[in-house]
């Protein structure tokens, strides 16, 4: 399927980091959908409570504890519910997992929980539709939710087509536009004038987002027991380079066949000024210049999609990547 058209057995999943990301990239989307008759729910994975700036200006303080932040989030929360009900007039489910803002490169790296999770949230609605950030979006929380959301179709085998997205893009739009329909248009900026907290500094920015035709690039989920094994050792080129004396760090997901997932964070200092090898007993890396190689080690299992990143430490004062993540894929 090429075409953004829908039906009344569709079953639409919007995943979104962050509390606005769903009425940005996909509020006509999701009003075609519904016109159409499909199901619609829409996956907030943040509360989107880390957002310093905003908060600071409309609540006059400096510092931010703990308790601010959980009602910053709770402020975002009912913000994006509104929206949505504006977008939807109640015919939108909502789930809300209130993962951390700008903490889900660490979650996707800890451990499986955030995997796991999605792949229930897949199984429970099983979409046709599933709407996902671009694995080119800029934004940490993007990526990362787009390498968590892969993992977890890799795992549920959902006969489902996905949709990617960019909000926080470098490269222009891709793949296929959605005609822009003017009465669309003014409900999802009604839509958008629900999350206040965002327009007080960022007003003039959020509406020419809102105001470009939505994109998204299109490709079907994997099928039940079709991933094919990726040639060995697997190589990447990461584009990133040292720009700055800042820390860096390589992190890197292997998926196998068999479902497991190898992760590696470590440290690096300025990219490309030393090789750097690791063998974890699953899998050896080895790092030179730009190029990265990789292969099974203690698995029998053959590996089908390997993504990688060299990722500036945290804390950051920037929060967009300049250099994002590259995956190898059969």
């Amino acid at each position: 399927m090429s075409s953004l058209e829908f039906s009344r057995a569709d079953r639409l999943l919007v995943v979104a980091p962050h509390p606005d990301d769903e009425t940005l990239a996909c509020g006509e989307l999701i009003q075609c959908a519904l016109a159409a008759g499909a199901s619609v729910r829409v996956l907030l994975a943040s509360d989107g409570d880390d957002n310093p700036w905003p908060q600071r200006w409309l609540e006059r303080r400096v510092w931010i504890g703990a308790a601010a932040r959980r009602r910053w989030g709770e402020r975002r929360r009912a913000e994006a519910l509104a929206a949505l009900e504006v977008l939807g007039a109640g015919a939108i489910e909502v789930r809300c997992l209130g993962w951390p803002d700008q903490g889900l490169t660490r979650a996707l790296l800890a451990d499986d929980a955030a995997v796991t999770l999605l792949a229930a949230e897949l199984g429970t609605f099983a979409p046709t539709q599933l709407v996902m950030p671009a694995l080119a979006d800029r934004h940490p929380d993007h990526s990362a939710l787009h390498v968590a959301l892969a993992l977890a179709l890799l795992r549920t085998r959902l006969p489902c087509r996905c949709l990617r997205y960019g909000v926080h893009g470098g490269s222009g739009p891709t793949g296929t536009p959605l005609p822009s329909a003017p009465p669309r248009l003014q409900r999802k900026l009604a839509a958008l004038a629900c999350h206040a907290s965002q327009l007080a500094l960022s007003r003039r920015r959020l509406l020419a987002i809102a105001q470009r035709p939505e994109w998204f690039d299109l490709a079907a989920a994997p099928a039940a027991d079709s991933a094919k094994a990726l040639a060995e050792p697997v190589t990447l080129r990461l584009t990133a380079q040292a720009r700055w004396p800042l820390r860096h760090e390589l992190l890197v997901l292997a998926a196998s066949a068999d479902g497991s997932v190898s992760r590696i964070r470590a440290p690096l200092g300025l990219p490309g000024r030393t090789p750097f090898a690791i063998d974890t007993g699953a899998v050896t890396l080895r790092l030179q210049g730009g190029d990265l190689q990789l292969a099974r080690t203690g698995s029998t299992s053959p590996l089908v999609a390997v993504w990688a990143k060299l990722h500036r430490s945290e804390p950051r004062l920037i929060v967009f990547d300049r250099d994002g993540w590259q995956q190898a894929e059969a």
